[in-house]
């Protein structure tokens, strides 16, 4: 019967330091636009290949506010984007100790330069716009085509057309689509890099696509 206190207290210390070994480290930060304001429902995603699960995502809250727990300590690629808005990405290390809060800023996506626009376009370019910031993705992607089409030279709009594939890729559950929604990106991005192949943020967002791609699951 002695040896009973002593069992007790292991178990209670094995209580107290279990939490330990499968502690990660926490990321929090803010995303705002350019002039300062708060971004809500912001898109944040943490990815690394080689940590499990491979990607954390959270939304920001009305004051752009997010945060995320159990990454593993190492490099992480952190992805943000908003409807309507050009994402961004940059890398941070993840620590146990403690990790300094990452501010984003996010400009706005203005789409095709307007004054490269035919003066008839640009109506449906903004009305296109409109049906993407709103959520109706699949109706923005028809305006985004029909415009292509009538307009066979705005390669350019690709890069808009990418990134509402991109969002619908975000609040997709299922791996399988998801993937195939990103796979559409990467053809967009192809496709304008086709006619400029020095345009630098179509070929660091399709870098950060195929990131995405590989971080899912199989």
């Amino acid at each position: 019967m002695r040896r009973f206190p002593l069992v007790v207290a292991a178990l209670i210390a094995l209580c107290f330091t279990a939490p330990a070994f499968a502690q990660g480290a926490r990321a929090t930060g803010t995303v705002k636009d350019t002039n300062g304001k708060p971004i809500k429902g912001a898109t944040v995603r943490a990815v690394n290949r080689e940590a499990s699960p491979p990607e954390i995502t959270s939304t920001t809250d009305d004051k752009g506010r997010w945060a995320m727990i159990g990454l593993r300590s190492a490099a992480w690629n952190f992805i943000v984007e908003a409807p309507g808005y050009v994402p961004v990405q940059a890398t941070a290390t993840m620590r146990i100790a403690g990790t300094p809060p990452m501010a984003f800023t996010l400009a706005r996506d203005p789409g095709p330069v307007p004054g490269a626009l035919d003066r008839d376009v640009v109506p449906q370019i903004t009305a296109a716009n409109a049906l993407r910031d709103r959520g109706q993705y699949e109706q923005a992607l028809t305006a985004y085509q029909q415009i292509r089409e009538q307009n066979p030279k705005l390669t350019s709009l690709n890069l808009v057309v990418a990134s509402v594939y991109r969002q619908q890729a975000s609040a997709e559950t299922n791996t399988a689509a998801r993937r195939a929604l990103l796979e559409r990106a990467i053809t967009a991005y192809t496709e304008l890099l086709n006619d400029d192949s020095n345009s630098e943020r179509a070929n660091a967002e399709l870098e950060s696509t195929r990131a995405e791609v590989v971080a899912l699951p199989r």
